[in-house]
């Protein structure tokens, strides 16, 4: 935990907070924080700014009074996620919220295997802790939105449309013809992205994506493990939206 993120209900109307259990018990022993001591911290959905240490309690609890000073950047990138493995899931889910996306569209593609959807990874109070440690490592606050559905063909027939995705948009496929590095830089734009489980997506919905706007994207000639493939993509697709507000 590089930053200390706090729920809207923990904070009083003088804008202090008691923190108990796992945050508590990492301030005291891995910051080592004591009375005077100042915290990046941030408000869960909302502003970002400063914790200030005012004690601890004989029981470990911390007593923080925060400062607010800015509002996040806004965020409006999607990452679209066949289910992985449980483990895998999890992980995708911190580096998710860690690297900014806004929304998470999980499906089951041909490939994903039944029983990752009976999974506990597949709870919404699971998958709110991971998107919380992504949003504690990071020093972000907006929490992510998570949508599943079980099946791609209803996914993409019924509801793609209606989601309100960004009009940029890839999907991953290590025969595209496209190489990330040969894509014009993309001027500030919000991008969706479409990652396939770890065999990749068949070239049925390959098509059915790219019929919907998203262009098959590769950045090598090589497969990527998924929790690779969506770290390597989107830092090249964000690194192509800051060269693109640089060069303007």
């Amino acid at each position: 935990m590089n930053f200390l993120l706090l729920d809207p209900a923990e904070v009083d109307g003088g804008g202090r907070a008691l923190l108990r259990g796992r945050r508590a018990e990492h301030l005291r022993t891995v910051l080592k924080a004591e009375p005077g001591q100042v915290l990046r911290a941030g408000l869960l959905d909302g502003p970002l700014g400063l914790a200030k240490v005012l004690a601890v309690t004989a029981v470990g609890d911390v007593e923080v009074q925060t400062e607010w000073q800015a509002q996040p950047s806004p965020t409006h990138d999607v990452l679209l996620l066949a289910v992985p493995r449980p483990k895998v899931l999890l992980r995708l889910f911190e580096h998710a919220s860690a690297l900014g996306f806004r929304r998470v569209v999980l499906f089951r593609s041909w490939r994903v295997e039944k029983s990752h959807l009976q999974s506990t990874a597949m709870r919404p109070e699971v998958q709110r802790e991971h998107l919380l440690a992504g949003l504690e490592q990071s020093g972000r606050t907006v929490l992510p939105e998570v949508l599943f559905f079980p099946a791609f063909k209803p996914m993409v027939e019924d509801h793609l449309g209606g989601l309100g995705l960004p009009a940029t948009r890839f999907v991953a496929h290590p025969a595209a013809a496209v190489r990330t590095h040969e894509l014009a830089p993309l001027a500030g734009a919000p991008f969706a992205l479409a990652i396939g489980p770890d065999g990749g997506f068949l070239p049925y919905e390959i098509d059915r994506l790219a019929a919907l706007g998203f262009l098959p994207v590769s950045c090598g000639s090589h497969a990527l493990r998924t929790e690779t493939a969506v770290a390597v993509l989107a830092g090249q697709l964000a690194l192509l939206r800051a060269r693109a507000t640089f060069v303007s």
